[in-house]
């Protein structure tokens, strides 16, 4: 008798696993400021373009309601980029993301230190979020930056309470 021969679940690489998820933390807000461009370019008379600040208001636009399509499309894009699981490293990046978000809105954050906060929030988020939920890391890094998400979460909140 034939006995069925079972095929061993696939070896996660932490580093490819890693550097993917930093593409898809790299390519959501890319998308968003190519959003923004394309409406700027196909719509020059809106009402989203001022005499003195351009465009802006589309990036405005794509900020608002784009950020949280953006996290929505995190997950098949992860999945389709064979980061696997897919859907913790999306759960704990959009985590990751609403704390660097409000930290970056808190009142005593200077404008452009808001502004940088928000550009690097996906390419700092999903990389952490691949590495907190890789089955392959030892516990102590995993409690590191489970530390770290916390971390940020106290200081967002001391941030607003200071305020």
């Amino acid at each position: 008798m034939i006995q069925p021969t079972t095929v061993p679940p696939p070896i996660e690489k932490p580093f490819r696993r890693v550097v993917l998820a930093g593409l898809v933390g790299v390519l959501l807000p890319a998308g968003l400021l190519g959003w923004s461009f394309l409406m700027a370019t196909l719509f020059p008379d809106s009402s989203r373009c001022g005499e003195y600040t351009g465009c802006l208001g589309f990036l405005v636009d794509a900020w608002e309601v784009g950020r949280w399509v953006a996290v929505v499309l995190a997950w098949p894009l992860l999945h389709l980029l064979r980061v696997r699981p897919a859907w913790p490293v999306a759960l704990l990046a959009a985590l990751f993301l609403a704390a660097i978000w409000q930290l970056a809105q808190a009142p005593w954050v200077p404008r452009f230190d808001a502004f940088a906060l928000i550009v690097v929030s996906g390419p700092l988020a999903y990389p952490l979020a691949a590495l907190l939920s890789a089955t392959r890391i030892l516990w102590p890094w995993r409690a590191l930056f489970g530390v770290l998400l916390l971390g940020l979460y106290l200081l967002t909140l001391f941030a607003w309470i200071l305020a």
